[in-house]
């Protein structure tokens, strides 16, 4: 009988290093593509922000003698200088509207809505965004703002997460919600846990994009020097309306309100700012309010149809014109 002999097979290492060398190859690959992808969607983003900076432009327009001389005066209550899209509240500057004004509903500085009314006006299946509670709300102008701009997201990035957290509130710690133009926005993903809105990846167009719907952000970073202890501790989810030509011009300018108020004294009706956005320009003035009479008179210039007048809860007004 022939020996039989065991074969000992030498295992193929060399087979198992090129399995190893291909799979980690396809990772390698597939990492890269992923980074590919998103560092275009970042760099696109990024060129979107840079040309909506770009499509805003500044000048200043000076009137002949003649021709201010010709502008029509209007009055407008003295009072008037505590109300509006641009009054500045704060410690020093605290907030003069009568919240049981705007609770009864006849309120001439802010026409209350709550969000709630907007989003059930909607007869879509799936809500662009949604509110904290029944009773969140802002200033009626800036809540329809507030809503074509998160729709505008939605549109953009089928994203449906967003939710308004907190808006107009009477005698709150945060002084500059008693304005109703100031809102806090919250992320709340159907599974996972809710956070504050911060501008990163899809959810920066927001933020990017908040300026042509007349919002800033309300305590950017670097301004620390303009803010007393008051504010919210949610720093990139809290933002303002102010209306389109200053939200404009504080985002091209890099500046918070503060600075805004401060850098509008300089013009008069003879010498408007001139803010364009897009295709549409602004004209901007500040005015002196007369404190020893009920009443401020002031020149707007007659070729204008329409015009703003927000006070600034200080001294004065802030003309803007539309042109």
């Amino acid at each position: 009988m022939a020996n039989s002999r065991k074969v000992h097979r030498t295992p193929r290492y060399d087979r198992l290093l090129g399995a190893a060398g291909l799979l980690l190859c396809l990772i390698l690959l597939i990492f890269g593509i992923s980074r590919c992808v998103r560092n275009t969607k970042e760099n696109e983003s990024a060129q979107d922000s840079d040309n909506i900076v770009e499509n805003i432009t500044i000048t200043n327009e000076t009137a002949s003698a003649g021709a201010e001389k010709n502008y029509p005066k209007i009055s407008v209550e003295t009072s008037k200088i505590y109300s509006g899209h641009l009054i500045l509240v704060n410690q020093a500057f605290p907030c003069r509207i009568d919240d049981d004004a705007v609770a009864a509903g006849n309120s001439s500085d802010i026409q209350f809505i709550t969000i709630k009314n907007i989003l059930d006006a909607k007869n879509t299946g799936v809500k662009p965004y949604t509110a904290a509670d029944w009773e969140v709300g802002l200033d009626r102008v800036a809540a329809l703002a507030m809503d074509s701009w998160f729709e505008a997201f939605y549109q953009e990035t089928r994203i449906h997460d967003l939710r308004m957290i907190s808006g107009y509130k009477p005698e709150c710690d945060d002084h500059d919600f008693e304005t109703g133009r100031t809102l806090t926005v919250g992320i709340f993903p159907e599974t996972g846990s809710s956070y504050a809105y911060k501008p990163e990846g899809e959810y920066a167009w927001l933020a990017e994009h908040a300026a042509e719907y007349g919002f800033i952000l309300r305590y950017p970073e670097g301004k620390d020097d303009y803010f007393d202890d008051t504010i919210t501790d949610r720093r990139t989810a809290t933002f303002r309306y102010v209306g389109i030509a200053a939200a404009a011009y504080m985002t091209k300018r890099n500046i918070c309100l503060e600075e805004f108020l401060q850098e509008i004294r300089q013009y008069s009706v003879s010498n408007m700012l001139v803010v364009t956005s897009g295709t549409k320009s602004y004209g901007m003035y500040y005015v002196p309010a007369d404190m020893n009479s009920e009443t401020t008179s002031f020149p707007v210039p007659s070729n204008q149809s329409s015009y703003d007048i927000s006070g600034n809860n200080m001294d004065g007004f802030i003309v803007t014109v539309y042109q």
